[in-house]
Protein backbone atom coordinates (compact mmCIF):
# COMPACT_ATOMS: atom_id res chain seq x y z
CA UNK A 1 0.00 0.00 0.00
CA UNK A 2 2.63 2.22 0.93
CA UNK A 3 4.22 2.28 -2.71
CA UNK A 4 1.03 2.92 -4.26
CA UNK A 5 -0.02 6.08 -1.77
CA UNK A 6 3.86 7.18 -2.08
CA UNK A 7 3.93 7.12 -5.87
CA UNK A 8 0.89 9.17 -5.94
CA UNK A 9 2.55 11.48 -4.00
CA UNK A 10 5.56 12.40 -6.13
CA UNK A 11 3.33 12.25 -9.18
CA UNK A 12 1.50 14.90 -7.05
CA UNK A 13 5.00 17.10 -7.06
CA UNK A 14 4.39 17.71 -10.13
CA UNK A 15 0.81 19.69 -9.54
CA UNK A 16 3.01 22.14 -7.81
CA UNK A 17 1.07 24.42 -10.53
CA UNK A 18 1.59 27.92 -11.75
CA UNK A 19 -0.74 30.59 -13.30
CA UNK A 20 0.78 32.76 -16.68
CA UNK A 21 -0.06 36.04 -16.72
CA UNK A 22 -3.38 36.93 -18.87
CA UNK A 23 -1.35 39.23 -20.53
CA UNK A 24 1.34 36.86 -22.22
CA UNK A 25 0.29 35.92 -25.77
CA UNK A 26 3.20 33.10 -26.17
CA UNK A 27 2.89 30.51 -23.40
CA UNK A 28 6.20 28.33 -22.30
CA UNK A 29 5.59 24.54 -23.57
CA UNK A 30 7.82 23.00 -20.73
CA UNK A 31 5.84 24.76 -17.72
CA UNK A 32 3.53 22.84 -16.14
CA UNK A 33 0.20 25.43 -15.79
CA UNK A 34 -3.28 24.98 -14.62
CA UNK A 35 -4.39 25.51 -18.12
CA UNK A 36 -2.03 22.42 -19.40
CA UNK A 37 -2.58 20.43 -16.58
CA UNK A 38 -5.84 19.50 -15.25
CA UNK A 39 -6.69 17.47 -18.23
CA UNK A 40 -6.44 13.89 -17.65
CA UNK A 41 -7.44 11.24 -14.54
CA UNK A 42 -3.88 10.47 -14.00
CA UNK A 43 -3.92 15.03 -13.31
CA UNK A 44 -7.13 14.47 -11.09
CA UNK A 45 -5.08 11.67 -9.03
CA UNK A 46 -2.15 13.73 -8.97
CA UNK A 47 -3.62 17.05 -7.91
CA UNK A 48 -5.37 14.83 -4.87
CA UNK A 49 -1.96 13.43 -3.33
CA UNK A 50 -0.64 17.31 -3.15
CA UNK A 51 -3.27 17.44 -0.74
CA UNK A 52 -2.58 14.23 1.11
CA UNK A 53 1.09 15.42 0.63
CA UNK A 54 0.64 18.19 2.46
CA UNK A 55 0.02 16.39 5.69
CA UNK A 56 3.38 15.42 6.00
CA UNK A 57 5.15 18.07 4.12
CA UNK A 58 7.99 18.65 6.62
CA UNK A 59 8.67 22.37 4.76
CA UNK A 60 5.16 23.65 5.47
CA UNK A 61 5.08 22.34 9.18
CA UNK A 62 2.19 19.68 7.91
CA UNK A 63 -0.27 18.49 10.74
CA UNK A 64 0.99 14.76 11.21
CA UNK A 65 5.08 15.81 10.67
CA UNK A 66 7.47 17.14 13.36
CA UNK A 67 6.82 20.06 13.83
CA UNK A 68 2.93 20.20 14.78
CA UNK A 69 2.97 16.58 15.93
CA UNK A 70 5.33 18.23 18.87
CA UNK A 71 2.69 21.22 19.53
CA UNK A 72 -0.02 19.37 19.98
CA UNK A 73 1.51 17.60 23.06
CA UNK A 74 4.34 19.87 24.22
CA UNK A 75 2.03 21.97 25.90
CA UNK A 76 -0.21 19.46 27.59
CA UNK A 77 0.76 18.37 31.18
CA UNK A 78 2.15 15.32 30.01
CA UNK A 79 5.33 16.61 28.65
CA UNK A 80 7.81 19.49 28.20
CA UNK A 81 10.02 20.32 25.04
CA UNK A 82 13.27 20.47 25.17
CA UNK A 83 14.85 24.68 24.84
CA UNK A 84 17.25 24.01 21.73
CA UNK A 85 14.17 24.88 19.22
CA UNK A 86 12.62 28.59 20.69
CA UNK A 87 9.08 28.77 18.87
CA UNK A 88 8.39 24.83 20.23
CA UNK A 89 9.57 25.98 24.08
CA UNK A 90 7.82 29.01 24.06
CA UNK A 91 4.76 26.93 23.19
CA UNK A 92 5.91 24.30 25.34
CA UNK A 93 6.05 27.22 28.13
CA UNK A 94 2.93 29.64 27.40
CA UNK A 95 5.22 32.04 25.80
CA UNK A 96 4.44 31.93 22.17
CA UNK A 97 3.89 34.93 20.22
CA UNK A 98 1.80 35.90 16.83
CA UNK A 99 5.29 35.78 15.41
CA UNK A 100 6.22 31.94 16.30
CA UNK A 101 7.10 30.32 13.44
CA UNK A 102 6.29 27.13 13.93
CA UNK A 103 2.40 28.09 14.38
CA UNK A 104 2.79 30.39 11.82
CA UNK A 105 3.97 27.31 9.14
CA UNK A 106 0.80 24.96 10.79
CA UNK A 107 -1.03 28.04 9.69
CA UNK A 108 0.35 28.03 6.51
CA UNK A 109 0.40 24.52 5.83
CA UNK A 110 -3.56 24.29 6.55
CA UNK A 111 -4.22 26.62 3.76
CA UNK A 112 -2.08 25.36 1.20
CA UNK A 113 -3.94 22.23 1.63
CA UNK A 114 -7.27 23.51 1.64
CA UNK A 115 -6.18 25.43 -1.84
CA UNK A 116 -4.75 22.37 -3.19
CA UNK A 117 -8.30 20.72 -2.02
CA UNK A 118 -9.81 23.28 -3.92
CA UNK A 119 -8.27 22.78 -7.06
CA UNK A 120 -8.90 18.93 -7.23
CA UNK A 121 -12.97 19.78 -6.51
CA UNK A 122 -12.63 22.94 -8.83
CA UNK A 123 -11.00 21.08 -12.08
CA UNK A 124 -12.45 17.50 -11.64
CA UNK A 125 -15.30 18.33 -13.58
CA UNK A 126 -13.54 19.48 -16.66
CA UNK A 127 -11.57 15.73 -17.03
CA UNK A 128 -12.41 14.03 -19.67
CA UNK A 129 -12.71 10.21 -20.32
CA UNK A 130 -12.84 9.48 -16.52
CA UNK A 131 -15.37 6.86 -14.89
CA UNK A 132 -18.03 8.80 -13.21
CA UNK A 133 -17.88 7.30 -9.95
CA UNK A 134 -14.02 7.19 -9.94
CA UNK A 135 -14.30 11.42 -10.11
CA UNK A 136 -17.18 11.65 -7.77
CA UNK A 137 -14.48 9.14 -5.16
CA UNK A 138 -11.71 12.04 -5.83
CA UNK A 139 -13.97 14.87 -5.06
CA UNK A 140 -14.89 13.07 -1.90
CA UNK A 141 -11.88 12.23 -0.89
CA UNK A 142 -10.71 16.16 -1.71
CA UNK A 143 -13.52 17.35 0.10
CA UNK A 144 -12.80 15.22 3.11
CA UNK A 145 -9.43 16.61 3.15
CA UNK A 146 -10.49 20.54 3.26
CA UNK A 147 -12.97 19.67 5.84
CA UNK A 148 -10.14 17.93 8.07
CA UNK A 149 -8.07 21.28 7.36
CA UNK A 150 -10.98 23.62 8.49
CA UNK A 151 -11.23 20.93 11.35
CA UNK A 152 -7.53 21.78 12.37
CA UNK A 153 -7.55 24.66 11.97
CA UNK A 154 -10.58 25.71 14.00
CA UNK A 155 -8.94 23.71 16.75
CA UNK A 156 -5.95 25.51 16.47
CA UNK A 157 -7.01 28.61 15.56
CA UNK A 158 -10.83 29.14 16.66
CA UNK A 159 -12.08 31.76 14.06
CA UNK A 160 -10.94 31.79 10.74
CA UNK A 161 -11.23 32.79 7.07
CA UNK A 162 -13.25 29.45 5.04
CA UNK A 163 -12.19 29.59 1.10
CA UNK A 164 -14.07 27.04 -0.77
CA UNK A 165 -13.89 28.47 -4.47
CA UNK A 166 -10.26 29.24 -6.47
CA UNK A 167 -8.65 32.76 -6.08
CA UNK A 168 -9.38 34.29 -9.46
CA UNK A 169 -8.01 37.71 -8.48
CA UNK A 170 -5.86 39.73 -6.14
CA UNK A 171 -9.09 41.04 -4.10
CA UNK A 172 -9.84 37.00 -3.93
CA UNK A 173 -6.78 36.35 -1.54
CA UNK A 174 -8.16 38.62 1.38
CA UNK A 175 -11.21 37.67 3.75
CA UNK A 176 -12.50 38.52 6.69
CA UNK A 177 -12.50 35.16 9.85
CA UNK A 178 -15.61 33.13 9.48
CA UNK A 179 -16.67 33.03 13.20
CA UNK A 180 -16.07 29.49 14.82
CA UNK A 181 -19.61 28.64 14.22
CA UNK A 182 -19.24 29.10 10.56
CA UNK A 183 -16.29 27.42 10.20
CA UNK A 184 -17.98 24.42 12.11
CA UNK A 185 -21.07 24.29 9.42
CA UNK A 186 -18.29 24.56 6.68
CA UNK A 187 -16.34 21.39 8.26
CA UNK A 188 -19.82 19.00 8.69
CA UNK A 189 -21.15 20.09 5.73
CA UNK A 190 -17.58 18.42 4.00
CA UNK A 191 -17.93 15.62 5.70
CA UNK A 192 -21.06 15.07 5.06
CA UNK A 193 -20.53 15.55 1.24
CA UNK A 194 -18.11 12.84 1.92
CA UNK A 195 -19.61 10.38 4.41
CA UNK A 196 -22.29 9.86 1.60
CA UNK A 197 -20.73 10.00 -1.26
CA UNK A 198 -19.41 6.61 -3.38
CA UNK A 199 -16.40 6.55 -1.85
CA UNK A 200 -15.87 2.98 -0.66
CA UNK A 201 -16.04 1.70 3.23
CA UNK A 202 -13.28 -0.53 2.92
CA UNK A 203 -9.84 -0.12 0.55
CA UNK A 204 -8.05 -2.84 -0.42
CA UNK A 205 -4.72 -3.36 0.68
CA UNK A 206 -2.62 -1.36 -1.74
CA UNK A 207 -4.81 1.49 -1.21
CA UNK A 208 -5.19 1.67 2.34
CA UNK A 209 -4.32 4.80 4.02
CA UNK A 210 -6.98 6.78 1.34
CA UNK A 211 -9.98 8.23 2.90
CA UNK A 212 -12.97 5.94 3.23
CA UNK A 213 -16.36 6.59 3.81
CA UNK A 214 -16.17 5.55 7.28
CA UNK A 215 -12.98 7.81 7.72
CA UNK A 216 -15.61 10.27 7.31
CA UNK A 217 -18.39 9.18 9.36
CA UNK A 218 -16.01 8.89 12.15
CA UNK A 219 -14.57 12.40 11.53
CA UNK A 220 -18.72 13.72 11.43
CA UNK A 221 -19.13 12.35 14.41
CA UNK A 222 -15.79 13.61 16.22
CA UNK A 223 -17.30 17.13 15.54
CA UNK A 224 -19.87 16.84 16.83
CA UNK A 225 -19.04 15.67 19.59
CA UNK A 226 -17.02 18.75 19.84
CA UNK A 227 -19.71 21.11 19.53
CA UNK A 228 -21.65 19.04 22.11
CA UNK A 229 -24.18 17.57 19.76
CA UNK A 230 -24.36 14.26 21.57
CA UNK A 231 -27.16 12.62 19.68
CA UNK A 232 -25.27 13.37 16.61
CA UNK A 233 -22.35 12.06 17.30
CA UNK A 234 -23.50 9.29 19.06
CA UNK A 235 -25.83 8.15 15.22
CA UNK A 236 -22.70 8.82 13.58
CA UNK A 237 -20.19 6.50 15.66
CA UNK A 238 -22.84 3.45 15.88
CA UNK A 239 -23.11 3.33 12.50
CA UNK A 240 -19.67 2.02 12.69
CA UNK A 241 -19.47 0.39 16.29
CA UNK A 242 -22.99 -1.36 14.75
CA UNK A 243 -21.27 -2.85 11.66
CA UNK A 244 -18.13 -3.94 12.74
CA UNK A 245 -18.70 -7.39 10.71
CA UNK A 246 -19.43 -5.42 7.65
CA UNK A 247 -16.59 -2.13 8.48
CA UNK A 248 -13.77 -4.75 9.55
CA UNK A 249 -12.86 -2.48 12.21
CA UNK A 250 -11.99 -3.65 15.56
CA UNK A 251 -9.15 -3.44 18.44
CA UNK A 252 -5.91 -5.22 17.93
CA UNK A 253 -5.18 -8.08 20.30
CA UNK A 254 -1.63 -6.78 21.61
CA UNK A 255 -1.98 -2.74 21.77
CA UNK A 256 2.03 -3.39 21.07
CA UNK A 257 1.57 -4.06 17.97
CA UNK A 258 -0.10 -0.62 17.07
CA UNK A 259 3.44 0.92 17.21
CA UNK A 260 5.92 -2.20 16.03
CA UNK A 261 5.46 -0.90 12.04
CA UNK A 262 4.57 -4.74 11.58
CA UNK A 263 0.65 -4.19 11.96
CA UNK A 264 0.07 -0.88 10.10
CA UNK A 265 -3.37 -0.05 8.27
CA UNK A 266 -4.56 -3.10 10.82
CA UNK A 267 -8.52 -3.58 11.27
CA UNK A 268 -7.90 -0.66 13.96
CA UNK A 269 -6.87 2.11 11.93
CA UNK A 270 -9.95 4.63 10.82
CA UNK A 271 -7.37 7.44 9.34
CA UNK A 272 -3.70 6.47 9.21
CA UNK A 273 -1.29 8.73 7.92
CA UNK A 274 1.61 6.93 5.70
CA UNK A 275 5.19 7.33 6.11
CA UNK A 276 7.62 5.76 3.96
CA UNK A 277 11.67 4.98 3.29
CA UNK A 278 10.51 5.43 -0.72
CA UNK A 279 12.15 8.11 -2.93
CA UNK A 280 15.10 10.13 -2.24
CA UNK A 281 16.85 10.92 0.57
CA UNK A 282 16.30 14.57 1.34
CA UNK A 283 13.80 15.31 4.05
CA UNK A 284 14.47 18.84 4.03
CA UNK A 285 13.96 21.02 1.86
CA UNK A 286 14.92 20.26 -2.22
CA UNK A 287 11.94 19.43 -4.76
CA UNK A 288 9.45 16.97 -4.24
CA UNK A 289 11.11 13.82 -6.11
CA UNK A 290 13.96 14.50 -3.89
CA UNK A 291 12.26 13.85 -0.56
CA UNK A 292 12.20 10.84 0.96
CA UNK A 293 8.17 10.06 2.20
CA UNK A 294 9.99 9.28 6.01
CA UNK A 295 9.59 10.83 8.87
CA UNK A 296 12.99 11.96 11.08
CA UNK A 297 9.85 12.13 14.09
CA UNK A 298 12.31 9.36 15.94
CA UNK A 299 15.29 10.93 16.09
CA UNK A 300 14.10 13.86 17.48
CA UNK A 301 12.40 12.14 20.14
CA UNK A 302 15.13 10.00 21.09
CA UNK A 303 17.74 10.18 23.97
CA UNK A 304 20.69 11.85 23.02
CA UNK A 305 22.64 8.75 24.59
CA UNK A 306 21.26 6.80 21.14
CA UNK A 307 22.00 10.10 19.09
CA UNK A 308 18.61 11.36 19.63
CA UNK A 309 17.88 14.87 20.20
CA UNK A 310 15.19 14.27 23.24
CA UNK A 311 13.22 16.91 21.81
CA UNK A 312 9.87 15.78 23.74
CA UNK A 313 10.37 14.55 27.63
CA UNK A 314 7.39 12.88 29.19
CA UNK A 315 6.67 14.08 32.49
CA UNK A 316 6.67 12.33 35.80
CA UNK A 317 3.01 13.17 35.54
CA UNK A 318 2.13 11.01 32.64
CA UNK A 319 3.61 7.80 33.84
CA UNK A 320 2.03 8.44 37.41
CA UNK A 321 -1.23 8.17 34.80
CA UNK A 322 0.06 5.23 32.89
CA UNK A 323 0.93 3.31 36.05
CA UNK A 324 -2.05 3.76 38.40
CA UNK A 325 -3.38 0.43 37.76
CA UNK A 326 -1.84 -2.93 36.51
CA UNK A 327 -2.94 -5.52 34.87
CA UNK A 328 -4.83 -8.81 36.23
CA UNK A 329 -1.35 -10.64 36.18
CA UNK A 330 0.24 -7.35 38.35
CA UNK A 331 2.31 -6.27 35.45
CA UNK A 332 2.33 -2.81 34.34
CA UNK A 333 -0.95 -1.85 31.87
CA UNK A 334 0.79 -2.60 28.56
CA UNK A 335 0.17 1.15 27.12
CA UNK A 336 2.65 1.92 29.80
CA UNK A 337 5.12 -0.42 28.43
CA UNK A 338 4.43 0.88 25.01
CA UNK A 339 4.72 4.52 25.26
CA UNK A 340 7.45 4.91 27.68
CA UNK A 341 10.65 3.97 28.70
CA UNK A 342 11.97 4.02 32.60
CA UNK A 343 13.81 2.40 35.07
CA UNK A 344 11.90 -0.88 35.62
CA UNK A 345 12.92 -4.06 35.98
CA UNK A 346 14.15 -5.87 32.87
CA UNK A 347 13.24 -2.23 30.42
CA UNK A 348 15.31 -2.68 27.26
CA UNK A 349 15.40 0.15 24.83
CA UNK A 350 17.41 0.97 21.99
CA UNK A 351 18.69 -2.26 22.65
CA UNK A 352 20.43 -1.47 26.01
CA UNK A 353 19.63 -2.31 29.28
CA UNK A 354 17.88 0.59 30.90
CA UNK A 355 20.05 1.08 33.65
CA UNK A 356 23.39 0.39 31.85
CA UNK A 357 22.71 3.50 29.89
CA UNK A 358 20.09 6.47 30.97
CA UNK A 359 19.36 7.86 34.42
CA UNK A 360 17.66 6.23 36.55
CA UNK A 361 15.21 9.33 36.76
CA UNK A 362 14.59 9.21 33.30
CA UNK A 363 11.27 8.93 31.24
CA UNK A 364 11.68 8.47 27.59
CA UNK A 365 9.13 7.73 24.55
CA UNK A 366 8.81 4.53 23.19
CA UNK A 367 5.70 4.83 20.94
CA UNK A 368 6.85 5.31 17.18
CA UNK A 369 9.78 5.34 17.93
CA UNK A 370 11.25 2.12 16.15
CA UNK A 371 13.22 1.86 19.37
CA UNK A 372 13.93 -1.56 18.43
CA UNK A 373 17.22 0.11 16.37
CA UNK A 374 19.90 2.01 17.74
CA UNK A 375 21.45 2.56 14.17
CA UNK A 376 22.40 6.17 14.87
CA UNK A 377 23.47 6.34 10.75
CA UNK A 378 20.35 6.00 9.94
CA UNK A 379 17.25 7.62 11.51
CA UNK A 380 15.20 8.15 8.92
CA UNK A 381 11.44 6.30 10.23
CA UNK A 382 8.58 4.91 8.40
CA UNK A 383 6.39 4.08 11.13
CA UNK A 384 2.87 6.15 9.99
CA UNK A 385 0.69 7.93 12.72
CA UNK A 386 -2.69 7.39 13.71
CA UNK A 387 -4.94 10.16 12.39
CA UNK A 388 -7.68 8.33 14.17
CA UNK A 389 -7.71 4.42 15.69
CA UNK A 390 -10.82 2.59 16.34
CA UNK A 391 -10.66 2.91 20.13
CA UNK A 392 -11.06 6.74 19.40
CA UNK A 393 -14.20 5.87 18.30
CA UNK A 394 -15.37 3.47 20.84
CA UNK A 395 -14.30 6.07 23.75
CA UNK A 396 -16.30 8.84 21.45
CA UNK A 397 -19.33 6.52 21.63
CA UNK A 398 -19.36 5.86 25.37
CA UNK A 399 -18.87 9.58 25.92
CA UNK A 400 -21.67 10.72 23.42
CA UNK A 401 -23.95 8.05 25.28
CA UNK A 402 -22.64 9.22 29.01
CA UNK A 403 -23.54 12.73 28.42
CA UNK A 404 -26.97 11.88 27.09
CA UNK A 405 -27.51 9.79 30.63
CA UNK A 406 -26.79 6.72 29.05
CA UNK A 407 -24.05 5.69 31.65
CA UNK A 408 -25.35 1.55 31.15
CA UNK A 409 -24.52 1.65 27.49
CA UNK A 410 -21.10 2.95 27.84
CA UNK A 411 -19.99 0.30 30.11
CA UNK A 412 -19.17 -2.38 26.86
CA UNK A 413 -17.68 0.38 25.31
CA UNK A 414 -15.00 1.16 27.64
CA UNK A 415 -15.13 -2.33 29.02
CA UNK A 416 -13.06 -2.89 25.87
CA UNK A 417 -10.35 -0.52 26.16
CA UNK A 418 -10.09 -1.82 29.72
CA UNK A 419 -9.76 -5.13 28.61
CA UNK A 420 -7.60 -5.50 25.58
CA UNK A 421 -5.24 -3.08 28.45
CA UNK A 422 -5.60 -6.45 30.54
CA UNK A 423 -6.52 -4.26 33.54
CA UNK A 424 -8.86 -5.93 36.56
CA UNK A 425 -12.69 -6.07 35.71
CA UNK A 426 -14.27 -3.28 37.85
CA UNK A 427 -18.20 -2.84 38.86
CA UNK A 428 -19.36 0.44 36.23
CA UNK A 429 -23.14 -0.61 36.82
CA UNK A 430 -25.10 2.01 38.74
CA UNK A 431 -22.39 4.40 38.08
CA UNK A 432 -23.13 8.27 38.07
CA UNK A 433 -22.75 10.51 34.63
CA UNK A 434 -19.51 11.84 36.73
CA UNK A 435 -18.09 8.70 37.51
CA UNK A 436 -17.76 6.98 33.92
CA UNK A 437 -16.46 10.43 32.55
CA UNK A 438 -13.98 10.37 35.17
CA UNK A 439 -12.81 7.13 33.77
CA UNK A 440 -13.43 7.64 30.40
CA UNK A 441 -11.00 11.17 30.16
CA UNK A 442 -8.00 8.42 32.36
CA UNK A 443 -8.92 5.97 29.59
CA UNK A 444 -8.50 9.00 26.51
CA UNK A 445 -5.30 10.04 28.45
CA UNK A 446 -3.74 6.31 28.79
CA UNK A 447 -4.57 5.26 25.37
CA UNK A 448 -3.71 8.09 23.24
CA UNK A 449 -1.03 9.36 25.16
CA UNK A 450 1.88 10.66 22.40
CA UNK A 451 -0.67 10.72 19.42
CA UNK A 452 -1.96 14.34 19.39
CA UNK A 453 -5.10 13.95 21.35
CA UNK A 454 -5.07 14.67 24.74
CA UNK A 455 -4.74 18.86 24.91
CA UNK A 456 -7.85 19.22 22.60
CA UNK A 457 -9.73 16.67 24.81
CA UNK A 458 -8.74 18.97 27.92
CA UNK A 459 -10.08 21.74 26.53
CA UNK A 460 -13.31 20.77 25.29
CA UNK A 461 -14.13 19.00 28.69
CA UNK A 462 -13.51 22.37 30.13
CA UNK A 463 -10.70 20.63 32.32
CA UNK A 464 -7.66 22.11 30.44
CA UNK A 465 -6.69 25.06 33.67
CA UNK A 466 -7.20 22.91 36.06
CA UNK A 467 -4.80 20.15 34.85
CA UNK A 468 -2.42 22.23 33.30
CA UNK A 469 -1.76 24.47 36.67
CA UNK A 470 -2.09 21.75 39.27
CA UNK A 471 0.43 19.58 37.37
CA UNK A 472 2.89 21.99 38.17
CA UNK A 473 4.50 20.60 35.06
CA UNK A 474 7.41 22.95 32.87
CA UNK A 475 5.74 26.92 32.27
CA UNK A 476 2.46 26.14 34.26
CA UNK A 477 2.98 29.26 35.81
CA UNK A 478 2.85 31.14 33.00
CA UNK A 479 0.01 29.57 31.48
CA UNK A 480 -3.92 31.81 30.93
CA UNK A 481 -7.04 30.97 29.04
CA UNK A 482 -5.18 33.25 26.22
CA UNK A 483 -3.10 30.21 25.22
CA UNK A 484 -5.89 27.89 24.64
CA UNK A 485 -5.89 28.77 21.41
CA UNK A 486 -3.17 30.36 19.08
CA UNK A 487 -3.15 33.21 17.98
CA UNK A 488 -3.27 34.60 13.71
CA UNK A 489 0.12 34.22 12.72
CA UNK A 490 1.29 38.08 12.60
CA UNK A 491 1.92 37.70 8.96
CA UNK A 492 -1.24 36.77 8.19
CA UNK A 493 -2.32 40.27 10.05
CA UNK A 494 0.40 42.33 8.17
CA UNK A 495 -0.25 41.06 4.63
CA UNK A 496 -3.83 40.48 4.93
CA UNK A 497 -5.85 44.15 5.98
CA UNK A 498 -9.05 42.58 6.84
CA UNK A 499 -7.94 39.69 9.53
CA UNK A 500 -8.17 40.59 12.72
CA UNK A 501 -6.14 39.00 16.00
CA UNK A 502 -7.97 36.84 18.16
CA UNK A 503 -9.80 37.52 21.94
CA UNK A 504 -6.52 37.46 24.49
CA UNK A 505 -3.85 38.39 21.89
Amino acid sequence: MKKKLIILYFMGGLALLSSCSDNLELQNPSKVTTGSFWQTPEDLESGLATVYNVLVDNNNAGYWEIQAMQLKENRTENFVARNDVPGRYAVSSYKNTPSTSETTGMYKAMYIGIFRANQVINYAPQIKNIDETKRAQIVAEATFLRGLNYFNLVNEFGSVPIFTDLVEESADYFKEKSTEEEVWKQIIADFQAAATSPLPEIYPSALKGRVTKNTAIAYLGKSYLYLKDWAKAEEQFSKLVNNETANGFGLLDDYAQLFDGKHENSKESVFEIQFSRQGGATIWGGNPSERTRATTMAQELAPGEVGGWFELLPSKKLLDAMTKEKTTDGSFDPRALATLAWDYPGCVYYNYNFTSKFKATDIWIRKNQNWWNNDEGDWKSELNEYAMRYADVLLMLAEAKTMQGKVGEAIPLVKRIRDRAKLATITMTGWSQTQMMDEIMHQRNVEFAREGIHWYDLRRWGTLEKVIKESQVGGYLNYSAKYNYFPIPESELNNNPKMTQNANW
